[in-house]
């Protein structure tokens, strides 16, 4: 099976880009033959931050001056509304600043609506400051996550679940609508790290792995798979995604992306500056240079 290609955008509900891009946009890329579209999570902002950005050199990172995101799951569910074959994700959500109970109610809310075309992509993120504004200790997040995914689990594939953990404690309860997809929404993990390799391996579906050359990406491989077996799991049940911030030569984007394939990623996910104005014209170009199969799709509007 080839490559699958997705894109990131960033919905922050300013001037143009609100519920009609989110509409245009994602109806516009499963017309062009994508197959997802990601929305990227963080709650807040600041002005500066002491804490550094895993993935620039310096650890700082070029947020706008009042940056914002719209919620992700709020934004995913529009896009599910007038589309049905492109696949919905975060890329990826800070899973340790929800109430997971709380979230795995939304996550299969969202998966019910979408008819099971949601991938849930996490991560513990890397801002202290954020931590500290929502009042969730930075102490053992690593270890929060895990606990917090095991308890979706729980809550997704057990008729009455019950979980008692570090961070989390409830005796069996009711929880329903399940999601659609067959054992639960699936979890992949964000992060380069060893440590998010393991955390893969221990509690996850698959791996986001984010701004990496073709040969990095060959040695995160190779040690994920590594770390994969030596837990018992099998590798074929591990999806395998890579992200990239795109600023350069669509030529070299398409050479990256058949590189991709040929070393057995399984999806290419695509961040890109998008014009608010020319965004489908842009989006035309990615698709044509990609080599994307066009769909026939339903107009907005119309019964599907």
């Amino acid at each position: 099976m080839a490559i699958r290609t997705g894109m990131v955008q960033v919905f922050d509900g300013t001037a143009g880009r609100g519920l009609d891009h989110i509409i245009d946009y994602a109806t516009h890329i499963e017309a062009l033959g994508f197959d997802s579209l990601w929305a990227p999570d963080h709650v807040i902002f600041f002005d500066t931050y002491s804490s550094k950005y895993p993935h620039t050199d310096d650890g700082s990172i070029d947020f706008k001056k009042d940056q914002g995101i719209l919620e992700p799951l709020m934004v995913l569910q529009a896009a599910a509304h007038v589309t049905e074959h492109i696949r919905l994700g975060t890329s990826v959500e800070i899973i340790t600043e929800r109430n997971p109970v709380v979230r795995a109610r939304e996550i299969a809310t969202l998966d019910v609506i979408s008819g099971g075309r949601f991938n849930y992509a996490v991560g513990i993120g890397w801002s202290k400051e954020e931590y500290k504004a929502i009042g969730v200790p930075w102490a053992r997040r690593g270890a929060r996550a895990d606990e917090y995914i095991h308890v979706m689990r729980a809550l997704w594939r057990e008729y009455r679940p019950s979980f008692h953990g570090e961070f989390v404690d409830f005796p069996e309860v009711v929880f329903f609508p399940k999601p659609v997809q067959a054992g639960g929404v699936p979890i992949l993990v964000g992060g380069n790290s060893d440590a998010a390799l393991q955390r893969i391996a221990r509690c996850g579906d698959g791996w986001q792995g984010w701004k990496l050359t073709i040969s990095e990406v060959e040695e995160r491989l190779a040690r994920l798979r590594e770390i994969v077996e030596e837990a018992g799991r099998p590798w074929n049940e591990i999806t395998c995604n890579v992200g990239i911030p795109f600023k350069g030569d669509l030529n070299e984007l398409a050479e990256y992306r058949e590189a991709l394939d040929k070393i057995g990623v399984h999806e290419l996910v695509i961040a890109a500056g998008i014009s608010r104005t020319r965004f489908k014209d842009q989006l035309s170009e990615f698709a044509e240079v990609l080599g994307l199969p066009a769909r026939t799709t339903t107009p907005r509007g119309e019964t599907r």
